[in-house]
């Protein structure tokens, strides 16, 4: 027991020696650890935060991607409708415009211009243009009629002017006397108090 004792003893001795040399190790190189061990920890700190903040960031960019998706459908089908809702509303503008010119056509020949009412006042005007012709073509006769006989008239006292004063081609010229007046010794106006 002895032997015993003394192994008991003897070991003790050495775990506690190597305890301490390996205390004054690990204290030797404790600064050393406890740097590297802060600096994992800052590593693995970095890493988590780094990671969560690409997570973020991906995060952030789906969200601005699905709300740009979302913004652009909805100004498309906000422009599609608008596009739409013009292209309808010129198709029928433009049916309106069809009926209303076809209704007014058809409105217009039926009450404002009948074609039966169009021929007897083409007819009437006809007759009336008829009427004035007839009118103007005695006036022009007349007034022909009328300018021919002022040419005669005008002709014939021209041509007694001139023969007038030829009075020296007459061997006698008869002169007014107490009892005869001037008409009845001269031909002088009697032309043209006649007409």
């Amino acid at each position: 027991m002895e032997y015993f004792d003394e192994f008991y003893v003897q070991r003790k001795a050495r775990i506690m020696s190597e305890f301490y040399e390996l205390i004054n190790e690990t204290e030797k190189y404790r600064f050393k650890d406890l740097k590297a061990a802060v600096k994992i920890e800052a590593l693995w700190r970095m890493y988590k935060q780094r990671k969560f903040y690409l997570h973020q960031q991906w995060a952030v960019s789906v969200i601005k991607r699905v709300y740009r998706g979302y913004r652009t459908r909805k100004n498309f089908w906000k422009l599609t409708n608008m596009a739409l809702s013009h292209q309808r509303k010129e198709f029928f503008s433009s049916a309106a415009v069809s009926i209303q010119r076809i209704y007014r056509g058809y409105y217009s020949r039926k009450y404002l211009h009948d074609f039966y009412a169009r021929k007897k006042y083409l007819k009437y005007i006809e007759g009336k243009n008829q009427r004035r012709l007839e009118k103007m073509s005695k006036y022009q006769q007349q007034v022909f009629s009328e300018e021919q006989k002022r040419q005669e008239d005008y002709a014939r006292m021209e041509f007694y002017k001139l023969s007038t004063n030829l009075h020296h081609l007459s061997s006698t010229k008869a002169v007014p006397g107490v009892y005869k007046g001037l008409e009845e010794v001269s031909d002088f106006g009697k032309h043209s108090l006649k007409n």
